[in-house]
Parts: structure tokens; C-alpha cells; sequence
């Protein structure tokens, strides 16, 4: 795409004259289309070069002659979008301002103002763009790496955080295993933008966060708080909130929107009935592991599953309520045989000890450094 294509030519009556002009209008349902999910037919490479262009141009004009097509409220949702598709392509890019004003703001700040001054704002905005153009110019070269290879396909449902009542659902339509949730919708998030091969990020679940709860105009910040503190909801014991918790903390580092996210709570499999209905219907258990304690989605087709293990991965408390627990090997050989199943599916499955982790609350930097080394064994981007 260029950066003309995001805009459509119009005929305006021009009154008195009689004659008719072809106007340019922002396509701003185009951007905001390219924000949710890549076009059919355009890849995000191909898009990203063409909006960053014309986002660099506008801002440009800006800072130099006032020549600027876009009205603040147009440049606010072309840079939305940019650095959404950028995410999606593993591409850092967080400019300090989100429309003109920002950036006249910022310049102003940083002693590019006066006389002379639209050449310092040319210089800034080449070194604000140029690595974007480098990174986009190398995707074209970039050839397959060998290596890990992930799960093939494409996530269509994300179900995740449940709080509650387990979700009811139905096949709206089983051709294209589209799901709807008929009941307690309340008590789980479901993802309904598509991913691409770049996985999901921390910015991109807060901007559907955002989206999903009309928090349009609140700092990105404060819709991360709110989304932090939805997912800590889910959380169902002492060490998935450590852990969760010793994870997050890089969401507010230097590029912490572009992080993977830790999606908690997330169902890998599907059963209508609960274990309690299962059991006054006198029917087997169909699914050993339904839900995932947290799930990682990394460019490349690379999904990580994290476990915590409690004593009921293990051991059964015999009598009940008493405290006392016994190892249960089919609990484990059932654990165990589930994990290797993943495994043969592409995933990858690490668990941690609920003891491990709560017995070094005070210092959870070993959950840090598990993670770091688990991005740079798959390739993800670090946060450091």
C-alpha cells in the first residue's frame, strides 16, 4: 500500500462556480480496520510501509509548514494503528505524543522550537521512523530460519480468565468452528481479533481492552491497570498470583507494550458438562485438561504453556478436610500423559511448584530470569 491509498478521492459541488472538484478523504474505517486484524489480501508489511510513510509526511508538514491533510483526531487513529501493525510485526515504535498538538508540545519541550527550529523537528522524525523502514525493508529479505518449529494453524477462539461459572457454549457455526458463548459470558474474556504469525502482545490485549470497554480517550496506562487488575481476577491461588504478578512487572519497562502476554486461565479443551454433571450422569471423563494455568503466544507459531502445580496435581487429601494428603500416581501418569500430548501438538509445557514459588515471594527474580531465558530460547523480543 502507498500512502495515497488511504485516502478516497470525492466530487464536491463548488456552488456558485458550477463546477465540481475531487476532494481527498481520510479513510479513517480503513485504518481501523488495519488496527483489529490484517486485510485480506494486504499484508501488515505492505500496510505498515504505506501509513508510516504518510504519518511521517503529515507530521513533517507539521513541524514545517502547516501543510498537514489530517485534523488531530485523524493522525490520533492513523498512529493508533501504526503502532498496533508494527506490534504485530515485531517492530518497536512508541512515539512520545498521539496527534499534532503532542508533538508540537514536544518539540516545544525538547528546544526545537524558534527560528531554525523545523530543522531539529525534521531530524528528530528521521530517527523516529528510520528504524521502522530498516525493519520493514529486512522483513522483505528475511529468509526462514530453521529451528523450533510451532503449532501449526491459527488460534480462532481465545476463552480465557474465567472467574466463575464455567461458560456455556454452543457452535454458532460448526463449518467454520465459530463458538458462542450462551451463558456466564460474564465470567470469562473471549479474544475475537485475528492473530497473526506474530503472536499477541501486551499492547495489542490492551487495545482491545480498550476497545471492548469504549475506554477511547483514557490513557493507555490506566487501561492497562484495568485489564492488570481483570486478569489478576481469574488467578485461583497464592503462586499463580506471585508468578503472574513477577511476569507483569515488565509490562511497565521500556517496550513493555510490545511484550507477549500472559494470558491466564485460557481453555485448551472443551466439555459441555462439568465433572459434577459428568458424575450424576454416571458418564466417563471425556477431557483430562481443559483449561491452561497460563498460556504464551510467541511469534512463529510458538505457544508456551505455564503450569503451577498445587498438591492436587499429585496427591488426593485423605479423609476430606483433613489435611492430609496421599500420592496419587494416576494423577501424575494422567498429567503426564496429557503434557507429552501437547508436546507432539507444537506446544511447549514448563511447570513450576506452587511451593517453589510461594516460599520465595519475597525474591521472585528466578521467575524473571526463567522468562528471559525462555524468550531468548524462542526467539521472542526481550524486554531487557
Amino acid at each position: 500500500m502507498k500512502a495515497n491509498d488511504f485516502f478516497r478521492k470525492h466530487s464536491v459541488d463548488t456552488g456558485d462556480w458550477g463546477g465540481v472538484w475531487a476532494q481527498s478523504k481520510f479513510e479513517v474505517d480503513l485504518v481501523e480496520r488495519l488496527r483489529k486484524g490484517p486485510l485480506e489480501g494486504t499484508p501488515d508489511r505492505d500496510a505498515a510501509e504505506g501509513l508510516s510513510s504518510l504519518v511521517h509526511a503529515e507530521l513533517e508538514h507539521c513541524g514545517t509548514d502547516r501543510g498537514q491533510r489530517l485534523n488531530d483526531e485523524e493522525i490520533t487513529a492513523a498512529i493508533r494503528c501504526l503502532k498496533t501493525m508494527l506490534r504485530r510485526l515485531n517492530i518497536p515504535f512508541s512515539p512520545p505524543f498521539r496527534d499534532f498538538r503532542g508533538f508540537e508540545g514536544y518539540w516545544s519541550a525538547q528546544g526545537m522550537g524558534g527560528g531554525g527550529g523545523w530543522a531539529a523537528r525534521r531530524g528528530f522524525l528521521n530517527q523516529l521512523f528510520s528504524p521502522v523502514w530498516l525493519a520493514l525493508d529486512e522483513l522483505d529479505t528475511a529468509e526462514p530460519t530453521a529451528g523450533f518449529r510451532g503449532v501449526d494453524g491459527e488460534p480462532r477462539n481465545i476463552i480465557f480468565a474465567s472467574t466463575g461459572f464455567k461458560p456455556e457454549i454452543v457452535m454458532s457455526q460448526v463449518i467454520d468452528g465459530a463458538v458462542e458463548i450462551v451463558e456466564h459470558a460474564d465470567t470469562c474474556l473471549v479474544y475475537d481479533r485475528p492473530l497473526t504469525d506474530a503472536g499477541l502482545s501486551w499492547g495489542e490485549l490492551v487495545d482491545w481492552w480498550g476497545e471492548r470497554n469504549a475506554m477511547g480517550d483514557t490513557d493507555a496506562r490506566e487501561v492497562g491497570r484495568s485489564l492488570y487488575e481483570r486478569l489478576k481476577a481469574s488467578l485461583g491461588s497464592e503462586a499463580e498470583r506471585y508468578l503472574f504478578f513477577a511476569y507483569a512487572s515488565r509490562y511497565t519497562e521500556h517496550g513493555g507494550m510490545d511484550q507477549p502476554v500472559l494470558l491466564p486461565q485460557v481453555y485448551l479443551h472443551f466439555d459441555p458438562l462439568t465433572e459434577r454433571q459428568r458424575k450424576a450422569l454416571n458418564k466417563p471423563r471425556r477431557l483430562a485438561r481443559e483449561r491452561m494455568d497460563f498460556l504464551l503466544l510467541l511469534p512463529g507459531g510458538v505457544r508456551i504453556v505455564i503450569e503451577v502445580d498445587g498438591k492436587h496435581h499429585y496427591a488426593r487429601e485423605v479423609p476430606k478436610g483433613s489435611d492430609n494428603w496421599e500420592v496419587a500416581a494416576d494423577l501424575y501418569s494422567e498429567m503426564a500423559a496429557e503434557d507429552r500430548a501437547l508436546r507432539l501438538k507444537g506446544y511447549e509445557v514448563f511447570r513450576f511448584g506452587g511451593k517453589e514459588i510461594c516460599e520465595a515471594k519475597e525474591d521472585l527474580s528466578f521467575i524473571r530470569r526463567f522468562f528471559s531465558d525462555l524468550e531468548a530460547r524462542f526467539g521472542a523480543r526481550s524486554s531487557t
